[in-house]
């Protein structure tokens, strides 16, 4: 009887074993059940930028590291498997020296090796109609300038679109003692261009600079004849809540940007300088959305990096209703080749900031720092 309980004992503990065994195997598998589906490179010859975009089913855990001077690259892809058909694919370019994708326990080590020396900006993709999840790599090749010509080239003139909102038939929101968004924003918008011009290097432009109506789309059209930069479309806030308040700025979300990719497809026949140089007119619709695609989630990458700049500047003259920069589909920020940022003011429908808004030193208040953030943005290169 003592034989038999014992060897109960030992069948039991070793089940138990066994079991925890498996869900220790289960959840290492769950840890690294990421997988590496695809690489694509690209290579943009007239901006010497070479894209690479890893597709998987997961968001990527990464770490960059520099190596080499500035011609080497190293990625670790963390807790992420590889099929065993996975290939590098073969890309034919002079610059390229190495690509390299090796596994390493549950991580894998991606190495870029250049014969040029390149800068780099690297960041993630959220899922869209057409791709999972994408961790996006972008190489800036730097060209050595002939030293007979570097001294005659002058850096360009930098366009600012500013788009008072609304107008005409048009008001926006409109406060408890009848102050018009729309008139609001455009006398900002007048200081604020007039701040710029007195800048040696800044070219402003309003897309509006009288009381009339223009459709949203017109705007974007505009801005684009202009050649911005940069545009920013300046507002008013309204809300139920009285008591909201603050400044606030919005850039295009990435929803918002993959729905209008698809607007653009169908109307190809204006779009011979859409992408840097890259008409789409040739192109069947799945390359084009792929180009687009491309370019406006860059652009929006660099909207944010600008907005953020933007929100340091307004915050200190004004509360902010949110400390961080918002994601909308608001249309006047959907050019795909043009950072774009919607600025809110303040709050018309809070009676102590209409009356704030009203007032000259507030609206210079908010033309200066919209001035100073559009300088640093120039200063850091973000445009």
């Amino acid at each position: 009887m003592f034989l038999k309980n014992k060897k109960i004992k030992n069948n039991n503990l070793l089940k138990i074993i066994l079991t925890s065994l498996f869900f220790i195997f289960l959840s290492q598998e769950a840890i690294s059940s990421n997988s590496l589906n695809n690489l694509r490179v690209s290579h943009n010859v007239e901006d010497s930028k070479i894209r690479i975009v890893f597709d998987a089913d997961k968001k990527i855990n990464y770490k960059f590291k520099s190596l080499l001077g500035k011609k080497s690259l190293k990625i670790n892809l963390r807790d992420i498997n590889i099929k065993k058909s996975f290939q590098i694919p073969k890309f034919n370019n002079k610059y390229i020296k190495n690509l390299k994708l090796t596994k390493k326990g549950s991580s894998l080590n991606f190495d870029f090796k250049s014969n040029s020396e390149f800068k780099y900006k690297y960041f993630s993709l959220n899922p869209n109609n057409k791709y999972g999840h994408r961790l996006v790599l972008d190489i800036y090749l730097i060209k050595k300038k002939s030293p007979i010509f570097s001294k005659k080239i002058k850096k360009n003139i930098i366009i600012i679109a500013i788009d008072p909102g609304h107008g005409g038939k048009d008001p926006g929101a409109v406060g408890k003692r009848g102050t018009k968004e729309k008139d609001i924003v455009l006398s900002i918008s007048k200081k604020l261009y007039n701040l710029l011009r007195k800048e040696k290097k800044i070219k402003p432009v309003l897309i509006r600079n009288e009381d009339r109506y223009i459709p949203l789309r017109q705007r974007i059209e505009k801005a684009r004849k202009y050649k911005a930069d940069l545009f920013i479309s300046i507002h008013a806030d309204a809300a139920k809540n009285r008591k909201a308040k603050g400044s606030s700025v919005y850039v295009l979300s990435q929803h918002g940007a993959s729905s209008e990719a698809a607007k653009w497809l169908a109307n190809k026949e204006n779009s011979a300088d859409l992408v840097g140089g890259i008409s789409i007119d040739d192109k069947d619709n799945t390359l084009a959305q792929v180009i687009l695609d491309m370019s406006q989630s860059a652009t929006i990458e660099i909207s944010l990096k600008a907005s953020r700049i933007m929100l340091k500047k307004l915050n200190k003259i004004n509360t902010l209703h949110s400390s961080r920069t918002e994601q909308a589909g608001f249309v006047v920020l959907k050019s795909p080749d043009i950072p774009s940022m919607l600025i809110e003011t303040a709050y018309l429908s809070n009676p102590k900031e209409e009356k704030k808004l009203k007032t000259n030193k507030f609206q210079n208040s908010i033309a200066k720092a919209i001035r100073d953030g559009i300088l640093e943005i120039i200063k850091k290169g973000i445009i």
